[in-house]
């Protein structure tokens, strides 16, 4: 539990960040309470806005912003699409449990949607590289692209499916989240293709584990065991693993600060390789 807290207290990020929307979100949401703005509104208008933004990725999701050529307003557009529907996601939750709204359609609604947000996202980004054969490697980018959506759908898929036996799935860094602010560091800095390939290969071991998690829960069910603490401390050399610790604690925001460096440095589309990929 000491470590736990201390990491708590340390975690630059959440401090830095979670604080602050945490405390702009209860005022947006009193506000639209007040205007009578119903948390399904909310949910249909984040899907909307989605739906926009990866009409614009297909259309210039790969493109530098600000390079000076007409397809680089899309990136640009699509980015704030995409932040503007991650503030409807965020609104909605506080709106329903704030007006005391919260109901097993709303969160139906909300879950369904988010899965077709998801994949509006990255089909918008493979259309992109299909249509631009003439970028760098944009056929692999565009198969990396489908095996990121997949990726993404398991991810949410697992987790629906563990939490019909269990309370609850938590386990895993890549979580929706992560995923859509990388895809937009990704697109401010034009280094989308570094992305996908992040999402390509990095979330599938959130997908492994979560399994892993859920069918070692459910099996401790069907024995009549007492369920294992996703909370509870890493201990011995499970402690290196940083990607292992939950939002908010120090190791978290190390391994984010490592991704987000990675995807700011690292220009796969600049990368030459043999064989035309």
């Amino acid at each position: 539990m000491a470590t736990r807290i201390r990491a708590n207290r340390n975690a630059i990020f959440t401090r830095l960040f979670g604080g602050s929307i945490a405390v702009a979100r209860e005022y947006v949401a009193a506000f639209l309470i007040r205007c009578h703005v119903g948390p399904n509104v909310l949910t249909f208008l984040g899907l909307l806005s989605t739906l926009t933004a990866a009409v614009l990725l297909a259309r210039g999701g790969g493109d530098l912003i600000g390079c000076g050529t007409g397809e680089s307003f899309y990136a640009f557009a699509a980015a704030w699409m995409i932040i503007l529907a991650a503030s409807f996601d965020i609104l909605d939750g506080a709106v329903a449990r704030n007006s005391r709204q919260i109901s097993k359609l709303g969160g139906f609604l909300d879950s369904s949607l988010d899965r077709i947000a998801d994949a509006a996202i990255f089909i918008g980004i493979l259309i992109y590289y299909l249509n631009h054969p003439e970028k760098n490697h944009a056929r692999l980018l565009a198969v990396l692209t489908v095996v990121a959506l997949t990726n993404s759908e398991l991810i949410s898929y697992f987790k629906a499916r563990a939490e019909n036996f269990i309370e609850s799935c938590p386990v895993g860094y890549w979580q929706r989240g992560e995923r859509i602010a990388g895809i937009l560091i990704g697109l401010f800095c034009g280094h989308i293709g570094t992305v996908m390939v992040m999402l390509a290969v990095l979330p599938a071991l959130t997908v492994l584990r979560r399994l892993i998690f859920a069918a070692r829960q459910i099996h401790r069910l069907d024995k009549n065991l007492p369920l294992l603490d996703p909370a509870a401390p890493l201990t011995g050399i499970m402690r290196l693993a940083l990607w292992r610790y939950r939002r908010g604690t120090l190791p978290y925001d190390l391994v984010t600060a490592f991704n987000i460096c990675i995807i700011l440095f690292v220009d796969v589309e600049s990368i030459t390789m043999t064989g035309g990929l």
